[in-house]
């Protein structure tokens, strides 16, 4: 159950309350990468980019990455945060750093989820 006063909303549980600030569950990325260089030089960097993208999914800022077909890029599904967070992240990936790639971001409410991916919905606030 959620209960919601401002930008401060409780989730409230029978044996837990968590405290989550609203503004940041409001806001989820998909980041579209799309290369800048030849293949051979993405290539170079995979192993890198691969490591890159383990830390974050392990760290819980990356839901979801993966290869674009045809082979162009790559899309990473980032969880709720800050757009500066977001963007401190972004700028530490290998291909962003050695310039073989660009990154674009689209913010969006998740307001409808499957069951697995609940707690990243948004269900206070309606679609705007």
């Amino acid at each position: 159950m959620f209960f919601g006063v401002g930008r401060m909303v409780w989730r409230c549980t029978p044996l837990l309350v968590t405290v989550v600030d609203r503004r940041y569950r409001e806001r989820m990325y998909v980041v579209l990468v799309h290369y800048t260089a030849p293949l051979a030089d993405v290539d170079a960097l995979l192993a890198d980019h691969s490591e890159w993208l383990s830390h974050h999914q392990d760290a819980g800022d990356f839901i979801a990455a993966g290869r674009r077909h045809p082979r162009t890029g790559g899309v990473i599904i980032a969880r709720s945060m800050s757009r500066g967070q977001l963007d401190a992240v972004l700028a530490t990936d290998p291909f962003v750093v050695h310039k073989v790639a660009t990154q674009e971001v689209i913010e969006f409410q998740a307001l409808r989820t499957i069951p697995e991916l609940a707690d990243y919905a948004d269900h206070l606030t309606p679609a705007e």
